[in-house]
């Protein structure tokens, strides 16, 4: 039984009564009606080591990292995040250790102005959680579905950089490509460019589990279909370089961890979208394809191309 079975039995197990939910479990987010020109969106989700991190990492980047993959959810709703809580259990008590998660919490919930309002305390299992309030405005907030067919696919930032990242990790060669495992370690959450994407974009999803499976759930649910042209795919040239192009695209498809948005535009609002972007100075953008009917093409300059499918599973 996979993640996506478990939140459909419980979406389907649990009656939705209350009037003010405008959408239920199942996407990035949650979102409450709040009086006529407000939704309140929730975002929840969880880390722990030897399945989100490896043992052994910073405890600085564990609480950077717990908060901010909540972060890069609340990107994906095109929602402003304000207020978190946060479940924090470790099996003992290690006074360095407990500053360095509280330093690395701080400084993304500092940067991000969060207010940090409850949470709960436990001596467990290594295991952070994170629920994280915010809101949008006019329900200007962005659904996983929602494309259309002639939406343009984009994809912000680089992909498979924090996927090799982890690779050095795991082969503690912590020293040969800082930028990538920092890329790891330290995702940049795109709030400020959700907030502007909820204007223009019809669907939109975190890049968390894989550009090539998180594209899929924007897509199967609705019966609709992409073409896209994997050497349109943005990849640090550095990356590139160390791997080869054939293993650098199969990264950039399968490696989880990018927490980069997703998202799809309709042609006519392209040009506005791109104005906006490059007036606001934030993070590139690529265009690499568009939605179609049903069936999923992908290429490689225009030739057919066919990659192993090693899925991402954070379950």
């Amino acid at each position: 039984m996979k993640e996506a079975d478990i939140i459909d039995a419980l979406k389907l197990s649990v009656e939705q009564t209350q009037t003010e939910v405008l959408l239920p479990i199942g996407d990035d987010g949650s979102v409450i009606k709040l009086g006529s020109k407000k939704q309140i969106v929730t975002v929840t989700d969880a880390i722990t080591v030897d399945v989100h991190y490896p043992s052994g990492i910073e405890s600085h980047a564990i609480g950077y990292r717990c908060l901010a993959v909540n972060l890069s959810d609340m990107a994906a709703m095109g929602a402003i995040p304000k207020w978190a809580s946060l479940v924090f259990s470790v099996p003992k008590i290690d006074s360095n250790w407990i500053k360095g998660f509280i330093k690395g919490f701080s400084e993304i919930a500092n940067q991000y102005k969060i207010s940090l309002i409850g949470g709960d305390t436990i001596r467990g299992p290594e295991f952070f959680a994170v629920s994280l309030q915010g809101y949008s405005k006019n329900e200007k907030y962005v659904r996983r579905t929602g494309a259309k067919v002639g939406d343009l696919i984009y994809v912000s930032g680089y992909l498979g950089s924090a996927a090799y990242g982890l690779e050095l990790i795991k082969n503690s060669n912590r020293c040969k490509s800082n930028n990538f495992i920092d890329a790891f370690l330290y995702p940049k959450p795109r709030v400020k460019e959700g907030i502007i994407l909820a204007k223009y974009a019809s669907s939109m999803i975190d890049i968390s589990d894989g550009f090539y499976q998180d594209l899929q759930r924007i897509t199967k649910r609705q019966d609709i279909g992409f073409d896209i042209d994997v050497s349109l795919l943005p990849i640090d040239p550095n990356l590139e370089k160390v791997l080869g192009y054939e293993k650098a695209i199969n990264l950039a498809m399968n490696g989880g961890d990018d927490y980069e948005l997703c998202f799809t535009v309709p042609k006519e609002k392209e040009k506005q979208f791109l104005k906006d972007i490059r007036s606001s100075n934030l993070s590139h953008f690529s265009c690499i394809g568009e939605i179609i009917e049903k069936d999923n093409n992908i290429r490689d300059n225009g030739s057919k191309f066919i990659f192993e499918k090693n899925l991402f599973e954070q379950f």
